[in-house]
């Protein structure tokens, strides 16, 4: 090699230092056969007179692609390989972010500065031209997410997101496979059932009309001056998983969606598309014998059920001084699962439905508190009194004949009816 009277020391190859002769050998990650002289000439300045020193040259490769990991010249984590670290699951979803590369260069130092030459390659010169090979040391570093897994993760990260569009704000509602069926209520308050079955409730308080799986319907019943104690008809309450965590009240003064006031004026409307639309004017069906003539105040709900024909629910509103205020309510929906209350199961039999069998079934109570759509409850049962929802159907029609006939009343008094139905007439003619 063309260097007079100079020699060729190595320097900072990877893993340490070493000394080469004229024959060549294994030098820092570079191996050469003993069986010829060589030059180096890729990046190598020639000295004539000099010594050579090997550098050892280490360059970070990142490896092409999205990151979402460790950066690539991370030695903290993954050193090796991802299947080698990573608490032992790097193989499964990670792998490497970068590669460190060792390489080698030579140059020439010392006394005498001599021309130099650069060409891409190393070759042997001289006698014996034997082969060699150029070792390079390539370890991974850092961590990165593979993209499979990528995809994976944000599907992850989305489930919070559609349980809460899918859960109570969104749940899936199977729509309703019954027939079509009505209910009606009026007065204080008597009840036509859906299998049309008449059944009388005189208990202030709130009970179901409607308590099925998907669709709820209460009703708050309260005495008005001229209904000596009996409960009639003060307002609705609809909620349930149909309404996806909406709540509907209509009063007979008032109507509030999620607690904000609707139809506030006569005539007015209200909707929410796709879940309910409400109309309030003077036309509508009178549901109760000697209102015509009267001035009507009729509130139409339509609620969607899944049903092309949805729940219509009519809300006749009576509010004459001389009367108190009052409502007849009339439910047009199909039978839906689960289904019980005040305006019976809805099974197509009509003996199951009469008040005493209805009670047995949803309780005497009223709605649970718990299950409450209004934001008080009124007590069912008055202390130290029998509840005259208790009293069998034909025994209560005979109380209210007699207590009719002894008070002179169009609607007679709780307390005689209670009387006659637990005590007998007897018992009542001498109160």
């Amino acid at each position: 090699m063309g260097a007079a009277g100079g020699r060729m020391g190595l320097n900072g190859g990877v893993g340490g230092s070493a000394m080469l002769s004229n024959g060549g050998g294994g030098v820092g990650g570079s191996t050469f056969h003993p069986s010829g002289m060589y030059a180096a000439h890729a990046n190598t300045q020639v000295r004539p007179t000099g010594a050579a020193t090997l550098h050892g040259g280490v360059v970070v490769q990142p490896n092409p692609g999205c990151g979402l990991g460790t950066p690539a010249n991370d030695t903290a984590c993954c050193v090796g390989g991802p299947e080698n670290t990573c608490g032992g699951v790097g193989s499964v979803c990670f792998e490497g972010s970068g590669n460190m590369v060792a390489t080698t260069d030579y140059c020439y130092v010392g006394d005498g500065r001599g021309e130099y030459s650069a060409v891409p390659n190393y070759s042997y010169v001289g006698e014996g031209a034997g082969s060699y090979a150029k070792d390079v040391i390539v370890t991974p570093y850092g961590c990165r997410l593979k993209p499979c897994c990528i995809v994976i993760l944000l599907l992850w990260l989305l489930l919070p997101l559609l349980w809460w569009l899918l859960g109570p704000a969104g749940p899936i509602i199977i729509p309703p496979k019954g027939p079509i069926g009505v209910c009606k209520l009026w007065g204080d308050p008597h009840i036509l059932t859906f299998d049309h079955m008449r059944a009388d409730y005189y208990s202030p308080g709130e009970f179901w009309i409607v308590k099925s799986d998907n669709v709820w319907i209460q009703g708050r019943y309260l005495p008005t001056k001229v209904t000596s104690g009996l409960g009639v008809t003060k307002s609705i309450a609809i909620g349930g998983p149909f309404l996806k965590g909406h709540k509907l009240i209509v009063a007979v003064r008032s109507a509030t969606w999620d607690g904000q006031q609707v139809l506030t004026g006569f005539p007015s409307d209200f909707s929410v598309p796709g879940i309910v639309g409400m109309h309030y004017n003077n036309v509508g069906t009178l549901l109760q014998k000697g209102r015509q003539g009267k001035a009507l105040h009729v509130v139409h709900i339509r609620l969607e059920d899944g049903s092309s024909e949805g729940i219509q629910i009519q809300v006749n509103r009576w509010m004459e001084p001389t009367e108190g205020d009052y409502m007849n309510v009339m439910i047009r929906m199909h039978g839906q699962p689960g289904q019980d209350g005040h305006c019976g199961n809805f099974n197509g039999v009509r003996e199951d439905d009469d008040r005493l069998q209805v009670r047995a079934r949803v309780g005497k109570t009223g709605v649970d508190p718990n299950l409450l759509l209004y934001h008080t409850k009124t007590p069912v049962v008055v202390a130290n009194r029998p509840n005259i929802n208790d009293c069998p159907a034909e025994k209560l029609d005979q109380a209210k004949a007699s207590c009719k006939a002894k008070e002179q009343k169009l609607i007679p008094s709780m307390g005689c009816l209670i009387d006659v139905c637990f005590a007998g007439v007897g018992f009542a003619n001498q109160a």
